[in-house]
């Protein structure tokens, strides 16, 4: 499955087409049965290559989640390039991919462990699953957050999320000040960026364009929702995309404690109506 350059996505799959890269490790687009669009949002002006963020689909964030802590800005796993171990697919049913990064001497200079991820996302015609695992390859005990950055597609205004009202939260804008969801399913495209605590229900981004998409999750304990707003300033977002998604994010941000040879595992499905 080697590619000479990990930055060319590879698509799968005559049900649901997949695409995936191996920089970052990262799915790139799911387009369910009967769709005319990616539910995934991949910016058309996205950065690729060595120290390079990929700009949607469903980045990897480890070992650290955003400046929460001394590392670099999310930490390792989304700007470097990863091994593709397999892919394959079942006609009429489904097509599979699986990706890792293991430690070398350059995450280590980062972060002094061993470590390896493994990334194994399935897109069926009406859902797609992504598995994070984390395993301690190390002779040292490991804390790390995590989450599986998903970039939603919505299709115009009007779209809103539901499944967070009443939460507890804490707004990443206002230096996390500790905030309550409001009663009320939110704008999707509103500028945000909260991390809403305890939020282990499916979350539902119901798009009157392209209906409804739910966001169902196992292992993360916590979901971050973003929206840069206009006027972002964010290079790789063309003015006025940020009209075109809403991050809906899985996330572990209270450290998790891994032993040698422990494994941790998260997953995330997309599901959308038939």
């Amino acid at each position: 499955m080697a590619k000479d350059d990990p930055c060319v996505p590879l698509t799968i799959g005559d049900v649901a087409p997949l695409t995936f890269g191996d920089h970052g490790g990262q799915v790139l687009g799911w387009t369910p049965a009967g769709a005319a669009v990616s539910r995934l949002w991949l910016s058309p002006e996205y950065a690729c290559g060595p120290g390079a963020a990929i700009r949607g689909g469903i980045p990897v964030i480890f070992p650290q989640f955003s400046d929460r802590g001394p590392l670099p800005k999310h930490g390792l796993a989304r700007d470097r390039a990863w091994q593709p171990l397999a892919a394959g697919v079942f006609p009429g049913v489904r097509a599979d991919c699986e990706i890792e990064l293991r430690d070398d001497a350059a995450t280590r200079e980062v972060w002094p462990h061993g470590f390896r991820l493994g990334v194994r996302a399935t897109a069926f015609a009406t859902a797609l699953d992504v598995e994070l695992e984390v395993r301690n390859t190390g002779d040292d005990d490991l804390e790390f957050t995590a989450a599986l950055h998903a970039y939603l597609t919505v299709g115009g205004a009007g779209a809103v999320i539901r499944g967070l009202e009443g939460l507890p939260a804490e707004d990443n804008a206002a230096d996390r000040a500790a905030v309550t969801m409001p009663a009320a399913p939110l704008d999707a495209l509103e500028r945000r960026d909260v991390a809403v605590r305890g939020a282990t229900s499916p979350v539902v981004v119901d798009d009157p364009e392209l209906g409804p998409l739910t966001v169902t999750a196992t292992g993360f304990t916590d979901v971050v929702v973003w929206n840069p707003g206009p006027g972002h300033g964010l290079a790789d977002v063309p003015d006025g995309a940020e009209r075109e998604f809403v991050c809906v994010e899985p996330a572990l941000l209270t450290p998790e404690h891994l032993a040698p040879g422990w494994v941790w595992r998260g997953t995330m499905r997309l599901s959308v109506r038939p």
